[in-house]
């Protein structure tokens, strides 16, 4: 196989025809500065808020509020009604023992005698009589299209 020749590129031989030549700058030298500590930056901290996760929070908030304070109520309500309870079996017991005292205090002999004395007769020496009676319909009222009927009737009669 046949090598490839080698190129070389003239660059020696090379004149800056019209061509404007670039200046070089001239590296300044670098003083080696006074460092200063750096201040840091205070980040500033953004709080976003969501109207509405903020009105349903609130809501939420009530709403426990409001079934503390039912759950209280009810508590009560409960106490209440035991008391109440008991009071009314007392009250049923106590009437009951009453009752026992007034029938146990009366003598129904001496009551039926009398009453006889008064020209009363036993229930069940009395006769029975059956009675019919017929409920009257009631007159249907005016619907207020008659009732405007006989107003103007009675307005220009």
């Amino acid at each position: 196989m046949n090598q490839k020749p080698k190129i070389q590129y003239v660059g020696q031989f090379y004149i800056h025809g019209s061509e404007a030549r670039q200046l070089e700058l001239q590296e300044k030298k670098k003083r080696a500065k006074s460092k200063l500590p750096m201040e840091r930056l205070h980040k500033a901290e953004v709080i976003y808020l969501d109207p509405v996760a903020i009105f349903g929070i609130t809501v939420a908030l009530i709403m426990l509020a409001v079934m503390i304070v039912g759950a209280v109520r009810i508590h009560a309500d409960w106490q209440e009604y035991r008391v109440m309870s008991d009071y009314v079996s007392r009250l049923n017991s106590e009437n009951a023992q009453l009752q026992a005292d007034y029938r146990s205090q009366y003598d129904l002999e001496d009551i039926r005698v009398k009453a006889a004395a008064l020209g009363m007769v036993p229930k069940s020496e009395l006769e029975k009589r059956t009675v019919y009676v017929t409920v009257p319909q009631p007159e249907p009222e005016m619907t207020w299209l008659e009732e405007i009927q006989w107003f103007l009737n009675g307005l220009f009669a």
